[in-house]
């Protein structure tokens, strides 16, 4: 038989020989305040809707939710990958229509993954399949027009950010290379640049360019390798895997409404302001320095995963499949394989020398600049920070305060994709009234 899937996986970095801070190798500083101290704020929100439900209508029954994004007039896309459909939601919470169905037709979703609300009321989905497209529809939600993508040269990752011009940054998806065993595929032969880029998808069919190659550690070898069988025990699927890291730097992306990007891709709290033609125009940050990794750290953090990839937690590793998102469990024995090499993993982590200061990133309507700082030794999330592209630092979210949404919308909306204790998703919707220091 023809045609298994090889998922290769993107490389992880191996531990650095070089500067772990772009900042520590000579480049100019960002634009930071003078001070380290943090200045509280305090955000007055107030709650506008929750919707899905366990059992309840067609439409609010959400199976496993990709995405959460606003278009201008307040109306919320819900993209939900498990059922292969976008709910679209009105300002009020009132369900407006549902946008596509499973299948491969035109219209029609086998893996949406991603999406946006274009400024002239169109909303594209990104269709993670073989082949990939976008799916792209009118404002009323009917089809317009596919557009292929060459996964062999790379996809859109897990979220779509758009340009003024109707272009789309993303960044972080794979590139896939399909074929029998043995046989040469698309890209093969090819030099892998160690760094990260940072891609414009154009709608009109032409090739996607790379905007800017973030930062990026030297990778590291595969190591581990993971095949599956179907019923037949015919091989249908690859995985090869690097040695599992810790710490190392995330890529965080964003759009200013003025169409630059803004981009944190090292362990320093510097984020840069990357102009339409990629060239680094300045950086803004604070004079925060990133928590150096401990023996005491390394351990909590081989613990933490332990428990993650354990039997006693009951969910596993999993992975994207095309098609679908799934277990590992193509046979019976492929879950506890991969469970097992995982767990080796753990033992053998290659850690980063420091903790990244930036943990997550995301740019508002007002194009504030809100920078959620990693917890301490690594673990979770802290404080939220909010800086304007200029360079001001306006305050500091407590850890246990607002955090940074699954997505903005005008007037203030922000959505939340949330869980409860047996794994019913919502998404929720607050609005934003104020966002001010503390007169404390």
């Amino acid at each position: 038989m023809h045609d298994p899937l090889r998922l290769l996986r993107q490389p992880h970095p191996a531990l650095a020989l070089l500067c772990l801070s772009p900042l520590a190798c000579g480049e100019s500083g960002p634009d930071t305040g003078d001070s380290a101290v943090d200045i509280p704020l305090v955000a007055a929100t107030e709650e506008v809707f929750t919707a899905g439900a366990l059992a309840g209508e067609d439409w609010e029954t959400f199976g496993m939710i990709a995405g959460a994004v606003f278009d201008s007039g307040g109306n919320l896309y819900v993209v939900d990958e498990g059922a292969r459909r976008v709910v679209v939601i009105g300002p009020d919470g009132d369900h407006l229509r549902t946008i596509g169905t499973p299948g491969d037709g035109p219209g029609e979703f086998s893996n949406p993954t991603a999406a946006a609300a274009l400024d002239d009321g169109s909303f594209v989905v990104y269709d993670f399949s073989l082949p990939g497209a976008f799916e792209i529809f009118d404002e009323r939600g009917e089809f317009v027009r596919s557009v292929p993508v060459d996964l062999s040269r790379g996809a859109p990752g897990s979220m779509l950010l758009p340009l003024p011009d109707g272009r789309l940054v993303s960044s972080g998806g794979p590139r896939i290379r399909t074929g029998a065993p043995g046989e040469a595929t698309a890209g093969d032969g090819e030099e892998e640049d160690p760094r990260r880029p940072i891609d414009v998808f154009s709608l009109d069919g032409s090739d996607k360019t790379v905007l800017y190659h973030a930062w990026n550690l030297p990778p590291t070898e595969a190591e581990d390798e993971v095949s599956g069988n179907d019923g037949q025990g015919r091989r249908t699927v690859e995985l090869r895997f690097s040695r599992m890291r810790a710490f190392d730097p995330g890529l965080h992306v964003g759009v200013l409404s003025d169409g630059r990007v803004v981009v944190a891709d090292s362990t320093a709290y510097e984020v840069k302001l990357i102009e339409r033609d990629g060239t680094v125009t300045g950086s803004v940050g604070r004079p925060i320095a990133p928590e150096a990794v401990t023996d005491a750290i390394m351990e909590a953090e081989r613990a933490r995963r332990r428990e993650t990839f354990s039997e006693s937690s009951g969910s596993g590793p999993r992975l994207r499949i095309v098609g679908r998102v799934a277990p590992f469990a193509i046979d019976e024995g492929f879950q506890e394989q991969m469970r097992e090499m995982m767990l080796a993993q753990v033992e053998s982590m290659v850690f980063a020398q420091e903790i990244p200061v930036i943990a997550e990133m995301a740019v508002d309507r007002r194009d504030r600049i809100w920078i959620a700082r990693t917890g301490a030794g690594g673990d979770g999330e802290g404080p939220t920070d909010v800086l304007t592209p200029d360079g001001r630092y306006m305050g500091t979210l407590a850890a246990d305060g607002l955090r940074i949404p699954d997505g903005f919308g005008p007037d203030g909306l922000m959505a939340y994709i949330e869980s409860d204790e047996m794994d019913v998703q919502t998404v929720r919707v607050v609005r934003l009234l104020s966002l001010e220091p503390s007169q404390m």
